[in-house]
């Protein structure tokens, strides 16, 4: 890079085309900024002007009355066209602060001694829009503007004398005709008092301004730099988002979502949900015809959140349902599930699993259940009841593991209700449980609905509890009615 292109780069006011539109957002606050201390500006300016007018400054009523009037103009102007175009377009920011800075220049060249800081109000009012280039540009043109501030003040402001030897009989100094005649009538050294009140009084302002404009530069460096680093992570995170919304696309579409799924079979009534507590979860039910008399039904839940416990989800899944469709008993398909998984577990999750299979000609159920929460069964004319089935131990926890399996019966009307435990451990405010028992109650409300309501009214039941309490786990439900 040559030594242009560096000093280009040093004062430019946007580092890139990129940077102009990250900070067009950014200005739109910083100008509603410049607007409100341009109010306080004019406000101050007001009551300085009321001051001088009951002589509590000594500047010639004239000089301030004029001095007040072009102020406040100047203050109005960038404040209408702040209203005009509501404070977003992109140069308002050198409006608001030139104007600012032209009010605290004539602020300071009439009260020189008690307004010593006024000038580095617009150099940092300038770091809050985040650009080093602007915030360097108006520091020199501050640096200027006090500069003549300076010499201005001497011809009608008030100065600093105390670098001036008092009289022997304390006669005090008013300053009516300017500096120079003023002094000249004193009999003093004008070059001489000059130079003492430059030395002494303009060159440590000077070195304090200079001190608070690389403050301020730096404010703004770093403001930049901070605006730019959470771009970066909004972008990520959009791009995160994104991903997870694809994958949870993906997720429903594994288990079957259109119902009624079997629109030909008038045996049975089959009705599915699943509700993630993130984007992705590890929950998922499962059902599908291993031949003609023959239902599989899979609810399961997988250790831990989000995208791992999707990703061995659905490797979970696909080993089951393939599994399935050889054929076998619920016991020796968890058995081959479980030692497939184990065999490469190298993140050490596991998943709780019920699996049963409905003989559609009988309503006979073979089921097994590997760590899972027990299903509830509702028989025609009955009450749902919970069925404390026989657990065997989760998938995923140990190779060549035996699974225990059972068998009820499902007559015409009977409702086979399983789910996963975000159903019963789903909490309220007061971190109280829904539970099983409160669960039980709510299915009992419509023990002769259809599946899809049956399912319904336990979702509101559950929503209705937990408020506004944060959901941490998935809730994922499968109800089937057997109607023979």
């Amino acid at each position: 890079m040559s030594k242009k292109e560096k000093v280009t780069q040093f004062f430019r006011i946007y580092e890139s085309e990129e940077t102009k539109k990250i900070f067009e957002r950014n200005e739109y606050q910083a100008n509603r900024l410049s607007a409100f201390v341009l109010i306080v500006s004019a406000i101050v300016l007001v009551i300085s002007w009321a001051l001088n007018l009951f002589d509590v400054f000594t500047v010639p009523k004239v000089t301030m009355n004029l001095l007040a009037i072009q102020g406040l103009i100047e203050i109005a102007v960038p404040l209408v066209l702040f209203k005009i175009f509501n404070g977003k377009k992109r140069w308002l920011k050198y409006v608001m602060v030139l104007a600012l800075l032209l009010v605290c220049m004539r602020l300071f060249s009439v009260l020189n001694h008690n307004v010593i800081l006024i000038m580095v109000l617009p150099v940092l009012l300038s770091s809050r829009y985040f650009s080093k280039g602007f915030t360097i540009n108006i520091s020199i043109v501050s640096l200027i503007a006090l500069a003549i501030a300076s010499a201005s003040t001497a011809v009608y402001g008030i100065i600093d004398l105390n670098y001036y030897p008092a009289p022997d009989d304390g006669t005090m100094i008013l300053i009516k005709n300017g500096l120079h005649a003023s002094l000249t009538a004193l009999g003093a050294d004008t070059s001489a008092v000059i130079g003492r009140i430059m030395l002494h009084a303009f060159l440590p302002r000077l070195l304090v301004f200079m001190v608070i404009t690389l403050i301020a530069v730096r404010i703004a460096e770093h403001g930049h730099n901070m605006v730019i680093e959470q771009e970066k992570v909004s972008r990520k995170s959009a791009v995160v988002k994104a991903e997870l919304d694809t994958a949870n696309l993906i997720q429903n579409g594994m288990v079957p979502n259109i119902f009624p799924p079997f629109p030909e079979r008038d045996e049975f009534d089959i009705y599915a949900t699943m509700y993630t507590a993130k984007e992705v979860g590890g929950d998922f039910y499962d059902f599908f015809l291993i031949d003609e008399d023959h239902l599989a039904m899979v609810i399961a839940d997988v250790s831990g959140k989000g995208v791992p416990a999707a990703l061995f989800m659905m490797a979970t899944k696909i080993l089951i349902s393939d599994r399935t469709l050889v054929g076998g008993s619920p016991s020796e398909i968890l058995e081959f599930v479980n030692n497939r998984i184990c065999g490469n577990n190298q993140a050490e999750m596991f998943v709780t699993v019920w699996l049963g299979i409905l003989d559609i000609k009988t309503g006979k159920v073979v089921a097994s259940n590997a760590g899972h929460e027990y299903p509830a069964i509702c028989h025609k004319g009955g009450e749902f009841e919970v069925l404390k089935d026989k657990h065997s131990f989760v998938i995923g926890g140990m190779e060549n593991m035996k699974y225990r399996q059972y068998e009820f019966t499902l007559d015409k009307g009977d409702l086979l209700f399983v789910y996963t435990d975000g159903v019963t451990e789903a909490h309220n405010e007061s971190e109280e449980l829904f539970g099983e028992k409160r669960m039980t109650a709510d299915l009992n409300n419509a023990p002769d609905a259809m599946p899809e309501e049956v399912i319904s009214c336990v979702k509101a039941e559950v929503d209705k509890f937990v408020g506004k309490a944060e959901r941490f786990d998935d809730i994922t439900m499968l109800c089937l009615k057997y109607m023979g």
